[in-house]
């Protein structure tokens, strides 16, 4: 069932309900008002009789029970009006229509009872009381009347009649808003429809109204922009790794072409050897990078935790590097300790977060003058904080946003070995562990990697 169906339907039933409770209301209390007013007719009238009829209750005597039941129906009484007066022992004393039906013994009863009552005789309302005459003998005087339903019955039609007249009403309307309030959403729906995965710039038209629905253009828009910068990274993923995977592919080929074309002496032989073993690591630490960011990339809530002593981690990693890299010297400052050995516990992935330190501590090395890099540790209860500074040129303002994109180099190093996928994998990894990372270059040179660790 459409949106814009069920809203009208949803509208007509809710109307449909307030309209018929409304309605039957007014009905009710109408015939209720006139009802009470018809009785209160009769009251006046036994008030009158009990106090000019009963004056002189020594005329009262028994009457002779002269009903003769009609032809026709008997709920249909041949009089309209009539007023009756009954003794202790319910026999008739008087009157105004002595061919009138008697009242029933078991109603005489209930009004002697209670002192009071309302009820149906037939077709008729009756009110009966009790009064005392002047020589404190009891008796029952009922009066009754036909209550004329005529004017209640046309009210009953005209109310009906404006139910349905109403319901009509807002079934069109409801259908007819419930379009217009729609209109964008349809609209929305036809602007997306349209775009097509070969052009992913397009927007959605956001409307000017701060409402759900100019926010739901405005999430549309947000989400286009994310899957357009996806299928950009896609593109730009695909195209740098057939770059990155091409250059030591040609160089490995290209050694093996030349050394093929003549015999060549043990040492040539060993020297080309070695340069294709130096492109195969390279390689092979690609695929181990683009393992890793996939891994982070596709599995981050099955990657387990434990809990990691932080100080011993970073001291792990620096003895790590070194063995890699001996050529490339660290030193580590610790410039606090908490007070407590546990406040240095946090919960984490201790390969992952090893590997992002040596990311980070190897690019360091990489691009200082002397291929140093300096750690600078605070710990402190609940604000943990590791810096790693190099020695180099420092990074511009506006290649820092970029530096942690897969395969991004800066035009200023494309001599220094690398592949573009360190520092993204360390962003990916820290982002994991919820770790702030922030990139400094002060004027003194050099570049500052910090990590916020979370309290």
């Amino acid at each position: 069932m459409q949106i814009r169906t069920r809203l009208t339907l949803l509208f007509l039933l809710l109307a449909a309900g307030i309209l018929a409770a409304v309605l039957s209301a007014v009905y009710w209390m109408f015939k209720k008002n006139t009802e009470e007013s018809f009785y209160q007719g009769l009251i006046n009238q036994t008030e009158v009789a009990a106090q000019t009829i009963l004056l002189d209750a020594n005329k009262l005597h028994p009457m002779p029970s002269n009903w003769i039941a009609p032809d026709d129906d008997i709920n249909n009484l041949p009089y309209q009006e009539n007023l009756s007066i009954f003794d202790q022992s319910y026999q008739r004393v008087f009157s105004t229509n002595p061919n009138a039906v008697p009242i029933p013994a078991r109603d005489l009863e209930t009004i002697y009872k209670h002192g009071e009552e309302r009820f149906i005789h037939f077709n008729l309302h009756a009110y009966g009381r009790t009064v005392s005459a002047p020589d404190s003998r009891p008796y029952v005087i009922v009066t009754e009347g036909y209550c004329n339903p005529t004017v209640i019955l046309e009210l009953r039609n005209i109310l009906i009649f404006s139910f349905l007249i109403g319901v009509f009403l807002v079934a069109v309307s409801g259908w007819y808003y419930a379009g217009r309030a729609l209109d964008p959403v349809t609209s929305i729906l036809h602007e997306v429809e349209k775009i097509q995965p070969s052009d992913l710039s397009k927007r959605v038209e956001t409307i000017k109204n701060k409402d759900e629905i100019g926010r739901l253009a405005i999430t549309f828009n947000l989400l286009l922009e994310r899957v357009e910068r996806a299928f950009l990274m896609q593109k730009m993923f695909i195209s740098n790794v057939s770059h990155e995977l091409n250059n030591p592919l040609t160089a490995i080929r290209s050694q093996i072409d030349v050394l093929l074309q003549r015999d060549r002496s043990q040492e040539q032989y060993k020297v080309a050897l070695n340069s294709v073993l130096d492109d195969l690591k390279s390689l092979n630490n690609m695929e181990q990078q683009l393992m890793d960011l996939a891994r982070v990339y596709t599995t981050p809530h099955s990657i387990p935790r434990s809990p990691t002593r932080l100080d011993e981690l970073l001291w792990q990693a620096s003895d790590q590097h070194k063995k890699r890299n001996p050529e490339y010297p660290i030193t580590i400052e610790i410039l606090k300790l908490p007070e407590q050995e546990e406040d240095l516990i946090i919960h984490a992935n201790e390969t992952l977060l090893k590997l992002a330190l040596l990311n980070l501590m190897n690019n360091a090395c990489k691009y200082s003058p002397d291929n140093s890099a300096q750690i600078k540790a605070s710990f402190e209860k609940g604000r943990h904080q590791i810096e790693i500074c190099d020695k180099g040129d420092g990074i511009p303002e506006e290649e820092r946003h970029l530096i942690f994109e897969p395969f991004y180099r800066s035009p200023r190093h494309l001599q220094v070995k690398g592949t573009g996928i360190g520092l993204s994998l360390v962003k990916s990894i820290l982002n994991l562990h919820e770790i702030d990372i922030s990139v400094e270059s002060p004027p003194s040179g050099g570049t500052i990697f910090r990590l916020i660790f979370p309290e």
